[in-house]
């Protein structure tokens, strides 16, 4: 088995992200926990994307939302972590978008789109979670 780091970055590479580096260490690693927490609590979303959409809807829709609160910068630069196991652990990876870059390909072991984009300075959060029936964008804070 690979180890949670090898794990995330073949995850993010499925989704044709550009690995720049990994962003680790205790205190990183510790933001994309709250960052989960933040994303998974009692927040409303920005947009919501019908489970059956689960394609392209959910990277276009994400997309949107994540360059319109400042996420994605001027060169297609942020932060993500997607689920898997031990991605906690692993801290941030500092990606930048191409153009076959599709977010909705980073799916969890349900085969459910999750993941959650960041700045780089790490004030801004967009993520992707999936409710019953619906993903939910969320952007925290909030546009």
């Amino acid at each position: 088995m690979d180890s949670p780091e090898n794990e995330l970055v073949k995850k993010l590479r499925s989704a044709s992200l550009k690995i720049l580096g990994i962003r680790g260490g205790n205190t990183l690693a510790s933001t994309v926990t709250r960052a989960w927490q933040s994303i998974a609590g009692d927040v409303e979303p920005v947009e919501t994307v019908p489970l059956s959409l689960a394609g392209r809807d959910v990277h276009l829709q994400w997309l949107h939302h994540a360059r319109l609160s400042g996420i994605i910068d001027e060169e297609d630069y942020f932060l993500i972590t997607a689920v898997t196991t031990g991605s906690h652990e692993v801290g941030w990876v500092h990606v930048q978008l191409i153009p076959e870059s599709d977010t909705s390909l980073l799916r969890d072991d349900q085969d459910r789109v999750e993941f959650i984009g960041c700045s780089l300075a790490g004030d801004k959060l967009c993520g992707v979670t999936a409710e019953e029936y619906d993903y939910w964008i969320v952007s925290l804070p909030e546009e």
